[in-house]
């Protein structure tokens, strides 16, 4: 892994130095010509790759014969804190209707726990191929409610969503197409905002804002995809995952105690979903997109009041999480050095550098201050190109919201404020709170710890029992299956290798077996060419016998030229048929 790494970065180098060989060579002696070179292409190179990875892209297929159906493998855990929220029981609904094995619920406190158990109940009879369990921590925080569901899952897969994510029908079954690659850990899915209706104008301009972001998403995610298997992150309002990576030894170690720089801050609350793209990259798994319309995951986003300060507040908080996640993935992590090459510089290096406000004025003054810039068509070139770029990403939302397209200068606005929203959240890196949520207004005991929360779940609700409390050797056994998990995955690993040789001898002699098989097919078409000469020969012959072409001829001499051309072809489709018959011979003892 370091040996590629390195391979990479010497990689990387070689092409900096190149262009910055070809710039020194364009710009001759101009100072701002070779900065606008080097600056344009720094912030468009990634993105004509991008578009080509997009249109690349292609998602799992449907197989013959599912290895996994969602009413026997896959397990939901819907951590919330919101239980009587207009999007709560829509979640459930849309998640239960696509039959999942189980569905676990975890909220937060005695409070909210009696809350939920009384909507979840509700569920029980109208679904009961689906078993429901409702668990609570007593601190508001995804991941140890996620954590604490770990332990009561046992299907394959795990699928984690928000409370305020909508599925369609087929989403899961959509979903499920990814794993059937036993390479792949980690499954996440486009996003789609849904856009109320009756808003004003106030309130349109925000949910659209919301929705383009996801769309901006939805670009990145499925051309780095493409490119290198990478993405910035598996989005946590709904992602899938293999049980076996929950339950490896340090997983949960780490998610529920993870720390940043330097690992002098923290422990972490947001931030849940970079942990889990990072964790499934280091452990060699790959990251599918299912980026299909059946794998769409709808969700609200920008319509929360107060407005502007719940939206704003989340951009905040997923800028913070930007500086603080792509560092670690260069800096602490580093496996994206050797495993993702591209995004390395497409997703992480100029994450760090994309300050709109900024580059694009700079942009337009070193242009404006070169040898290039001859007149003002060159400069409104440069303009509509950078208008362009920033339309392609969101374009498909106009396509489907014309009715929005008014407000696209608004559009433009935000981004370029959203440079100010990336600057503060880098100087507030250390900020950890879940902004958009007051977590800290739910009534939880704090005289439990997270420990007795985990070795002592609640009440389970439905028709299924099964005893909770816990045994003297419980933990030790759980680690022991999370050890067997390692060792399968492993073993897995050690097979593909293994077989690796053999499959490729195998494609070989597949290939040899295709060559044989066209010498035969050339047989085949030389035979009907040679006797279609030769039969055209007789032809002339006889017409030549009939008619009697020459007065020397007689009779007798053409029936016996006749004869030996009959003769000579009757000997060439002997010939021939022997030939074929010994090559069937070949192919058949092969």
């Amino acid at each position: 892994m370091a040996a590629r790494a390195l391979l990479n970065v010497g990689t990387m180098v070689a092409a900096v130095f190149s262009l910055h060989r070809t710039f020194r060579w364009l710009a001759v002696s101009d100072f701002c010509l070779y900065w606008f070179l080097a600056l344009f292409t720094w912030r468009y190179l990634r993105l004509v790759i991008n578009l080509v990875g997009f249109w690349c892209y292609s998602p799992a297929p449907e197989p013959s014969k599912p290895t996994y159906l969602a009413s026997r493998d896959v397990t939901a855990v819907l951590p919330t804190v919101d239980p009587q929220g207009r999007d709560f029981r829509e979640t459930l609904e849309s998640c239960a209707d696509n039959a999942p094995a189980k569905v676990i619920v975890v909220t937060a406190g005695d409070e909210l726990f009696a809350q939920t158990s009384a909507v979840v109940g509700e569920f029980i009879e109208r679904y009961p191929l689906t078993q429901f369990i409702v668990k609570r921590t007593q601190v508001a925080s995804k991941r140890a409610q996620v954590a604490l569901a770990v332990p009561y899952i046992q299907t394959d897969i795990v699928v984690v969503l928000d409370d305020h994510v909508f599925w369609g029908p087929r989403y899961l079954e959509t979903l499920l197409r990814a794993f059937e690659d036993p390479a792949v850990g980690l499954v996440g899915t486009n996003k789609r905002v849904v856009r109320d209706q009756g808003l004003n104008l106030w309130g349109r301009t925000w949910n659209m804002l919301g929705a383009t972001y996801l769309y901006r998403h939805n670009f990145e995610i499925r051309a780095t995809n493409a490119i290198d298997g990478g993405v910035f992150v598996v989005s946590g309002r709904t992602c899938a995952i293999r049980a076996q990576i929950l339950r490896h030894p340090e997983f949960l170690r780490g998610y529920t105690n993870e720390k940043f720089f330097f690992g002098m801050l923290g422990p972490l609350n947001p931030d849940d979903d970079n942990y889990n793209t990072r964790f499934v990259v280091r452990h060699g798994w790959k990251v599918k997109i299912q980026y299909t319309e059946d794998s769409v995951m709808k969700t609200r986003l920008g319509v929360e009041n107060p407005l502007h300060t719940k939206f704003l507040g989340q951009c905040r908080r997923w800028a913070r999480t930007t500086w603080r996640s792509n560092l670690c993935s260069l800096v602490t992590d580093r496996t994206v050095w050797s495993s993702q090459p591209y995004c390395v510089y497409a997703v992480y290096l100029t994450s760090l550098t994309n300050f709109a406000a900024v580059t694009d004025p700079l942009l337009v003054y070193l242009f404006t201050h070169s040898s290039a810039c001859t007149s003002h068509l060159a400069l409104a070139g440069l303009v509509c190109w950078i208008l362009f770029t920033k339309i392609v990403k969101v374009f498909d939302y106009f396509r489907r919201h014309p009715q929005d397209i008014f407000l696209f200068p608004l559009y433009l606005v935000f981004g370029y404020f959203h440079s100010l929203i990336k600057l503060w959240a880098l100087l507030t890196f250390w900020d950890c709170t879940w902004s958009g949520r007051r977590l800290d207004k739910i009534k939880v005991n704090h005289n439990n710890t997270p420990g007795d929360l985990l070795s002592k779940p609640p009440l389970k609700v439905g028709n299924h029992h099964s005893n909770d409390d816990d045994h003297p050797h419980i933990t030790t056994l759980r680690s022991i299956r999370a050890r067997i998990a390692e060792l399968h995955t492993q073993h897995g690993q050690h097979m593909a290798s293994y077989h690796q040789p053999l499959l490729s001898e195998l494609q070989l002699l597949r290939g040899s077996f295709v060559a044989l098989q066209a010498d035969h097919d050339a047989i085949y078409q030389n035979q009907d060419a040679i006797r279609s000469e030769l039969r055209e020969v007789v032809s002339r012959a006889e017409a030549m016998a009939t008619a009697q072409v020459t007065a020397s001829s007689d009779e007798a001499d053409i029936v016996a030229a006749i004869a030996e051309i009959k003769s000579a072809v009757a000997g060439v489709e002997e010939r021939w048929r022997g030939s074929i018959e010994k090559s069937l011979r070949e192919i058949i003892s092969v």
